[in-house]
């Protein structure tokens, strides 16, 4: 007999988790491999693109009480090493870029502050650093989810972020839920912290590229 209601549940919410602590591992594990510095962008989009993989395509064994065959460890460590892998310089180039950004926005941030004091250039240069945070919160999923060359991602992060902005809010909401959760079960912060902030952000900004997706389908000549 198949597990049904609250064991069907029960078993679903188990195997959710041990794959969360599977990810945790594999991504410190990864960003180890890449000396910290080179290694946690990578491991972050591999991350992505897991979960996305898992969110999109549904298991080969939906029923089974073991999960799916994918998620063995064995399985799931030559599936992140992979994209990890072939992902590797590209990703660093598009994550140093962003964080480039943020560390000049917050520069003039201070200088402004400090020297110029004027309103005009503080408001304008707040509402670019939230436009790059915007784009954190999208680069990942749309570096997961399309093949695109090097400068394309950044456009294409643009436009999907601004699409559909009840996804952002969605995702920021999802955030401080994770907070919550990790709040309530602080254990979680050891075993599965990477995993629980990027399920959210993943879900809302791939359900923005759909949005964005059915828009340049079928828009009427």
């Amino acid at each position: 007999m198949q597990p049904r209601g609250i064991i069907k549940l029960s078993l679903k919410t188990g195997q959710a988790l041990l794959l969360g602590i599977k990810l945790q591992a594999l991504f410190i594990l990864f960003t180890l491999l890449g000396g910290v510095v080179l290694g946690v962008f990578p491991a972050l989009a591999t991350c992505t693109k897991i979960i996305l993989r898992r969110l999109t395509h549904k298991a080969d064994t939906t029923d089974s009480m073991f999960g799916d065959q994918r998620n063995t460890f064995p399985a799931l460590y030559h599936e992140f090493w992979q994209f990890y892998r072939q992902s590797f310089w590209e990703i660093n180039g598009i994550g140093y870029i962003g964080a480039l950004a943020i560390a000049v926005l917050v520069a003039d941030l201070i200088v402004n502050q400090n020297v110029i004091h004027s309103p005009i250039v503080q408001y304008g240069l707040i509402v670019l650093l939230i436009m790059v945070f915007t784009y954190w919160l999208y680069v990942f999923t749309i570096y997961a989810r399309y093949a695109l060359h090097f400068w394309q991602y950044f456009r294409q992060a643009l436009v999907i972020s601004v699409a559909k902005f009840s996804n952002t809010l969605a995702i920021i909401m999802g955030s401080i839920l994770a907070t919550v959760v990790l709040v309530v079960f602080p254990a979680l912060t050891f075993v599965a912290l990477v995993p629980l902030y990027l399920t959210p952000m993943i879900w809302f900004s791939y359900r923005s590229c759909l949005h964005v997706e059915a828009v340049m389908t079928y828009q009427p000549s």
